[in-house]
């Protein structure tokens, strides 16, 4: 592990205010893009980034990993939590499907005709309803499989599954109309 980051978990473990301020300047950047991406609303985002720093300095006795990038995926993951419990603040509608329910064989929109850009695709995916921009965030840029979300949410996997099916979909018609 990185002896900086080493020096400033031990600092954190002893409540060290600079310590934690270094751990915040650090990672301040991306755990915000993180929650940004799941809350969408800046403000909110800046708030559940803000609550994932008090989570990550009152329960950093709690990590035990050695990499660095262990430890920054640990504070990723949290973040990821918090920002979800944001968003359930919202009440988003999520779809619970039964066990046995099958995907329908729909036609697929033809991505490759859809032209991206990464504003078009922000703004897209800040018009998508909760439920279906957390399933997208966490599986396009947290980089969770379908099996991980479904834990993470609490719901069936082919709940999971529908949801994302249904929030590329819609992402895609978003960014149809708007382009």
């Amino acid at each position: 592990m990185d002896k900086v980051i080493e020096h400033l978990i031990a600092g954190c473990r002893r409540r060290d205010r600079n310590a934690q301020l270094g751990l915040y300047e650090r990672y301040v950047r991306a755990l915000y893009a993180t929650c940004l991406r799941i809350v969408v609303d800046p403000r909110e985002a800046e708030e559940a980034m803000q609550d994932a720093f008090l989570k990550i300095f009152t329960h950093i006795e709690e990590y035990s990993g050695e990499a660095s990038d262990a430890f920054e995926a640990w504070m990723r993951q949290i973040a990821v939590r918090t920002a979800i419990d944001h968003v359930r603040r919202e009440e988003p509608e999520w779809e619970e499907l039964p066990a046995n329910w099958a995907i329908a064989d729909e036609e697929e929109p033809d991505e490759d005709a859809v032209h991206y850009s990464v504003e078009r695709v922000k703004r897209a995916m800040g018009m998508l309803p909760a439920g279906y921009r957390v399933v997208l965030s966490l599986y396009l840029f947290e980089g969770y499989d379908l099996e991980e979300i479904a834990v993470i949410l609490r719901l069936r996997p082919a709940s999971v599954r529908s949801q994302y099916l249904r929030a590329k979909r819609k992402l895609i018609d978003i960014v149809n109309k708007e382009g």
